[in-house]
């Protein structure tokens, strides 16, 4: 008889097994569906067809993403790395997708590196019309001033300046600056799910592996990227310098602020970060008002440092990108329903009401989240996810990736199955609704019925083969004789 420690191993081995196997399985489906969205996507192929190979494609990889849950209870972190490099690598080499905000970065970066400034100037003013950069950007930025903070307009002079406008030169380097900031999103998060008290396995399948980091943070290239990046591990040094077990102390505190003010430089939003930061480090060492301010007065002295060097020029240009109306803000899509209904004549008054109220109520829900970390009711962790919620559903402008700023600090902290089951609903129906290329109203509605009409057939045949071929395998029920004769036998 096997003894207890050969029985154990082989149990292992056969949990190492189904592990590896699972791996791969899911590694080499995911690579197959995003080698075929780079591949349709690539121009070749008519709109009609490439629109719906594409959005096959984006199905195709959301149903291994979801069907991966199944399997994370037996997988490690490095598990969930490997296919994460796996799944991106085929979109590392694809054409900008979901959004054409790269062609604005890089006509930006142009404008800041001609001695311009990209603060007041649009792309077709700086560039002219006439440049193929400007020629890419899209009709509704294309006479739009940058609307990012100090840090990321310093980044895309860089690039500018070393790649000018050679295109594939381009969207080479802000891949690999996406790139980077997804590596610090895979270094922070299983970090701060321990943190947490959540598993950082399924907090990385929610997170690192979601579908929309593949879209905008990959194959989109958004400066998001590197903004969620800086922000998720600024906050897993400032959270770990706070905490009294860890060692590190006050330069671990300084290195993480330091990165909250590059983040909030690179998008304002993440000075969310920083206020959560100072709630926490109030509630842990008194002196509220002295702790909040010392907190927030050295990240607007950091601030004023990267704007002496990019330009100053965000703080009134923050408000470019509300200027082209967003259907997914619920305040803004909510006015622009009720201009329609008026006849259009009352639109842009109705929406400037409901935003303004809207901004009203997210100060009210951020305050208060803010209070509650104070008053230790809740993480500083948890409290930025939930801020960045509030500012989905109130804000003028909502964009598919700006999910993320919510829903991986979520991934680390939630608990509750339906909290999640939520998050992984939201982000299979955004990841689906959104088609990876720009086309005619026609061609959109074709693809997606006949991609509609492919994913659910063949979702559809394995419940059709287990229909047709059940019966047949199916075993004799047992009589009382047989089951007995059965036990007498073994005896």
């Amino acid at each position: 008889m096997a003894t207890i420690g050969e029985r154990a191993f082989r149990a292992h081995d056969r949990v190492a097994g189904r592990r590896n196997s699972a791996v791969t399985g899911f590694a080499v489906t995911g690579f197959a569906a995003a080698a075929l969205l780079a591949i349709v996507t690539s121009g070749f192929f008519s709109p009609s067809y490439g629109v719906a190979l594409s959005l096959i494609a984006v199905g195709m990889l959301v149903l291994v993403w979801l069907a991966l849950q199944r399997r994370v209870h037996i997988m490690r972190v490095p598990d969930v790395y490997r296919i994460a490099v796996i799944w991106a690598l085929p979109l590392t080499v694809a054409r900008p997708l979901f959004s054409g905000d790269l062609w604005s970065y890089l006509a930006q970066g142009l404008t800041a590196a001609k001695g311009l400034d990209p603060y007041t100037l649009g792309p077709a003013q700086a560039l002219g019309p006439d440049s193929a950069v400007t020629q890419h950007v899209s009709h509704y930025w294309v006479d739009t001033p940058a609307p990012y903070g100090p840090v990321w307009l310093t980044v895309s002079r860089a690039v500018a300046e070393m790649a000018g406008d050679n295109l594939l030169r381009s969207v080479l380097f802000y891949r690999l600056i996406a790139l980077a900031g997804v590596f610090l999103i895979g270094w922070a998060l299983p970090r701060l799910a321990r943190r947490g008290g959540v598993s950082p396995v399924p907090a990385l399948w929610l997170g690192l592996l979601n579908p929309l980091v593949l879209w905008h943070l990959v194959a989109g290239a958004h400066n998001d990227a590197l903004m969620i990046g800086t922000m998720l591990v600024g906050m897993e040094l400032a959270l770990s310098a706070l905490n009294r077990d860890e060692q590190g102390g006050w330069s671990r505190f300084a290195a993480g602020m330091t990165l909250l003010t590059i983040a909030a430089c690179i998008k304002v939003v993440a000075v969310v970060a920083i206020c959560c930061v100072a709630a926490e480090l109030a509630r842990r060492y008194g002196r509220p008002v002295r702790s909040a301010l010392l907190v927030l007065l050295g990240a607007a002295a950091g601030m004023t440092v990267f704007s002496s060097i990019g330009g100053f020029g965000w703080i009134s240009a923050m408000s470019s990108s509300t200027t082209v109306y967003s259907w997914m803000s619920p305040t803004t899509g909510t006015g622009l329903l009720i201009g329609l209904a008026s006849g259009g004549r009352d639109t842009a008054a109705v929406v400037t009401v409901l935003n303004i109220a809207g901004l009203a109520v997210f100060l009210l829900l951020a305050l208060r989240l803010l209070l509650s970390v104070y008053r230790g009711r809740i993480s500083a962790l948890r409290s930025l996810g939930l801020i960045f919620a509030a500012m989905l559903l109130c804000a003028p402008v909502v964009q598919p990736w700006y999910l993320l700023w919510a829903l991986l600090p979520l991934a680390a902290t939630t608990h509750r199955h339906r909290a999640r089951v939520v998050m992984i609903a939201v982000s299979a129906v955004v990841a689906l609704v959104t088609p990876p290329l720009a086309a005619a109203a026609p061609h959109l509605v074709v693809g997606y019925l006949i991609a509609i009409t492919v994913l659910a057939a063949t979702a559809a045949i394995p419940a059709v083969r287990r229909r047709c071929l059940l019966p047949m395998t199916r075993r004799p029920a047992e009589t009382p004789a047989t089951v007995g004769s059965t036990v007498v036998a073994a005896r």
